[in-house]
């Protein structure tokens, strides 16, 4: 065999070989770049930087009041709770009480029509007055209507009593424990339609039954119930037209809010009580404050609640 032979062969061998070495190391060079860009990248040694959102917290609410709650409701019926202090706690509540007498009145069309005739007994005028308006005399003759105005926008002890005689008091006031049961108001009782506390006696866990009491969370479920079924009742607590035409001066206090109802309550032994209710973009919140020191400090309790909760 020739030299010219020898070298032609030995150079092929050297080809073959070289190209066999390089499609090899082609692929390899592939499947490592394949690996590292379909790989998950947590198994990629890559430095992962986390981004954090800088949240900016309320400051702390601390309210003079025994108990308050702040529950958002939007225009899908979703609920969020904004604020809570002692919500489920038994406290009384004065004239709040009014609120689920109304409730039995206009749920109740058989024996409560609006037009409907009531005479005032002496005994309806007899209770408790009330600082401005709504202070029956014995003989008196109101229809329905004019005794819810009076009971829930000056919280008229006369006229509410004087409702409660249509069924008979007891009778009325069974009916107002039924409906708190049904609406699941497990911290809620009543013994008499106007919300007054008994004489000489200092409310206490001991002796809760002999008082009209109820918690913040419980009123706040009976808002809500109220706002969904029978609307009218916040209506005629805001005082609106053609109720009175005298406009419910609590609402004076809160120019910002759209007002939708409210209503006042205010003992002894109950303190300071404030249901207010607003409409903001469509999404109603409800808000209770129970026990402030006095009448004045419910309205500023309040005050200090919505400017919290509109932060």
């Amino acid at each position: 065999m020739s030299k010219r032979i020898k070298y032609f062969l030995l150079a092929l061998a050297l080809s073959i070989f070289a190209f066999a070495e390089i499609n090899f190391f082609q692929k390899d060079l592939e499947n490592f770049l394949y690996a590292q860009i379909s790989a998950p990248l947590e198994l990629q040694e890559v430095p992962i930087v986390k981004i954090h959102q800088k949240t900016i917290e309320k400051p702390a609410l601390e309210l003079a009041a025994n108990a308050a709650v702040s529950l958002e409701i939007d225009k899908f019926g979703n609920e969020k709770m904004l604020f809570e202090f002692n919500k489920d706690k038994v406290l009384a509540i004065a004239s709040l009480s009014k609120l689920m007498a109304s409730l039995v009145v206009l749920e109740d069309a058989e024996d409560y029509s609006f037009s409907k005739v009531i005479t005032v007994s002496k005994e309806a005028a007899d209770q408790t007055d009330v600082p401005d308006y709504g202070n029956l005399k014995a003989g008196d003759i109101e229809n329905v209507e004019n005794l819810l105005s009076l009971m829930l926008v000056f919280s008229s002890n006369d006229a509410v009593y004087a409702l409660s005689e249509v069924v008979g008091p007891e009778n009325f006031v069974a009916k107002m424990n039924e409906k708190a049961a049904a609406l699941g108001m497990t911290n809620t009782h009543f013994i008499n339609p106007t919300g007054l506390d008994p004489e000489e006696l200092v409310f206490s866990e001991e002796n809760k039954d002999s008082f009209n009491y109820s918690s913040a969370q419980d009123m706040a479920k009976l808002a809500k119930y109220m706002l969904e079924e029978i609307p009218l009742i916040f209506e005629i607590s805001a005082g609106g037209k053609p109720y009175y035409q005298v406009t419910n001066k609590f609402a004076d206090y809160f120019p910002d809010q759209k007002v939708v109802g409210l209503k006042t309550g205010y003992t002894d032994q109950a303190g300071g009580c404030l249901m207010l209710v607003f409409v903001q973009d469509d999404n109603y919140f409800i808000n209770i404050i129970l026990g402030t020191a006095d009448r004045d400090a419910r309205i500023s309790e309040m005050q200090k609640l919505i400017e919290w909760v509109k932060q």
